[in-house]
C-alpha cells in the first residue's frame, strides 16, 4: 500500500452570505397549515391551545415515532427545519464535512453536478481558501492553520492546474515567463542562469510544446496549447500532489483525449498524485483509480472506479452512470435512463435527513428526517445511503 499523501479529515467550507434568517412569517404560514391539515385528516381530535404550541407537541410526538398522515408529516417536517434554523447566519455550505485519502502516484477523481462543491474543495486541501473546520493532512503533517508564509515551501509539492485555459494565464507574460516564474519565486534558479532557460524549454518539450514558442504570449495559442502552458507550469516545480480542476472540460475531445495522455504519461514518469475534477464520467473513469461522488457539498460514494461503475450503490451515482452516452447500439438499446425529478436544492437551505431525498426516486420516511452515514459497505465502497445498492 503506498503512502498517504494527502487527507482531508471532516472539512467543511461554508462561505458567508451576508444575511440572517427570520422565519417568523414562514413559522405562523406552516403552524396555520398544519392545524389546517390536522382538522381534516382527523376531524374528531380537538386542537387547544395557540397553533405554535399545538404544532410544537405534533412535532414531539414525530419524533418520538408517532405515524400522522403523510401531507401533514410533510408540513411537520419543514416547521421543524425552519424552527432549528430560525434568526441564525446564513453560509453556503459548499464542503459539508468531506473525509478523503489520496495516496501517493494515484489519481483520485471527483464527479458531481455544478456546485456541488468540488473546485471549492480541490482549492481548500491547497490552502488556497481557510477552511471552515475539519483538517488537512499532508504527508502525515497537519497543515490546517498553517498561515500563507508556512505554506510557501510546501507550493513546490502542491500546485493546481486550473479549470479556464484563457483567463488563468497573465496575457502580458510571455510562456516563459508563466512557466518559469515559480522557480524564480522558490529560489530554484536565478534569471540569468543559463540553465533557467534549458530548464523551462525541457518542461515544454515535455507537455507538447516546441522551444520558439517560449517568446509567445497566450493569444498566440489555442486552447489545448494554453492548457498545456498551465500543466507545464504546474510540473515546473516537480510536485508531489496536483489539483486538475476541470482539466480538459474547455478543450475538443480529439484535444481532451491528448491532455488526458499527457498527464497518465507525466504521472508515470514523475510519481505524482492527481485529484482530478471532472464533469465527464467517460474522461473520470479513463485515468482515475479512485473515485468520488459528490452531491450539494457532501461525498456521496467513494471506491474504485471498477467497483463505482459496475456496481454503483448509490441511487444519485446510479442516475448519473445512466446519463452517460454509449457508443454500442445494442448496449444503448437496453440501457434505462433514469430521470432525477426536481431542481438541485439550495446549498443555503440544504433539505431536513439526507440531502438528495427530495430528487430520489427510492427515499423512504427515513429520508426526510436522518442523516444517512457515510459507511464502508463492501471493502473499500464507502456510501452514504440508508438504503446502499435498492433498486430505482
Amino acid at each position: 500500500m503506498p503512502n498517504v499523501l494527502l487527507e482531508s479529515k471532516g472539512l467543511k467550507q461554508y462561505f458567508p452570505t451576508g444575511k440572517r434568517r427570520n422565519e417568523k412569517k414562514n413559522l405562523k404560514r406552516l403552524a396555520a397549515q398544519a392545524v389546517k391539515l390536522y382538522k381534516t385528516n382527523y376531524p374528531d381530535a380537538s386542537v387547544n391551545g395557540k397553533d405554535k404550541d399545538f404544532v410544537e407537541d405534533l412535532v414531539k410526538q414525530m419524533e418520538n415515532g408517532k405515524e400522522f398522515a403523510a401531507d401533514l408529516k410533510h408540513v411537520l417536517v419543514e416547521y421543524d427545519a425552519l424552527s432549528e434554523v430560525h434568526g441564525e447566519r446564513l453560509y453556503v455550505k459548499a464542503n459539508d464535512g468531506i473525509n478523503l485519502t489520496i495516496y501517493e502516484g494515484e489519481t483520485v477523481g471527483l464527479v458531481g453536478e455544478s456546485g456541488c462543491g468540488k473546485s471549492t474543495y480541490g482549492r481548500t486541501v491547497l490552502k488556497l481558501y481557510e477552511p471552515t473546520a475539519g483538517e488537512i493532512f499532508f504527508n502525515g503533517v497537519n497543515i490546517t492553520d498553517y498561515s500563507e508564509t508556512d505554506m510557501i515551501p510546501l507550493r513546490q509539492e502542491m500546485q493546481i492546474i486550473f479549470q479556464d485555459p484563457y483567463s488563468s494565464l497573465n496575457p502580458r507574460q510571455t510562456v516563459g515567463q508563466i512557466i518559469g516564474e515559480a522557480l524564480l519565486e522558490h529560489g530554484i534558479y536565478k534569471s540569468r542562469d543559463d540553465e533557467f532557460e534549458n530548464y523551462v524549454k525541457e518542461i515544454m518539450k515535455t507537455c507538447g510544446l516546441d522551444d520558439y514558442m517560449i517568446y509567445r504570449y497566450p493569444h498566440e495559442f489555442s486552447g489545448g496549447q494554453r492548457q498545456r502552458i498551465g500543466i507545464a507550469r504546474a510540473l515546473a516545480l516537480k510536485p508531489k500532489f496536483i489539483v486538475c480542476d476541470e482539466a480538459v472540460s474547455a478543450l475538443d475531445v480529439s484535444i481532451q483525449s491528448q491532455v488526458i495522455n499527457l498527464l497518465n504519461d507525466l504521472q508515470k514518469k514523475f510519481g505524482m498524485a492527481y485529484l482530478f475534477i471532472s464533469h465527464d464520467l467517460s474522461v473520470v473513469k479513463h485515468i482515475s483509480d479512485r473515485i468520488g461522488v459528490m452531491y450539494l457539498g457532501d461525498m456521496v460514494e467513494f471506491t474504485d472506479k471498477h467497483s463505482l461503475y459496475e456496481n454503483p450503490l448509490h441511487p444519485y451515482t446510479k442516475a448519473l452512470l445512466s446519463a452517460i452516452p454509449e457508443t454500442d447500439l445494442e448496449k444503448s438499446r437496453n440501457k434505462r435512463r433514469i430521470l432525477l425529478e426536481g431542481d438541485i436544492p439550495s446549498n443555503v437551505i440544504v433539505p431536513t435527513g439526507c440531502k438528495f431525498h427530495t430528487r430520489c426516486p427510492a427515499a423512504k420516511d427515513i429520508c426526510t428526517k436522518k442523516v444517512p452515514a457515510f459507511n464502508e459497505v463492501e471493502k473499500g465502497h464507502f456510501v452514504a445511503c440508508h438504503f446502499p445498492g435498492v433498486e430505482i
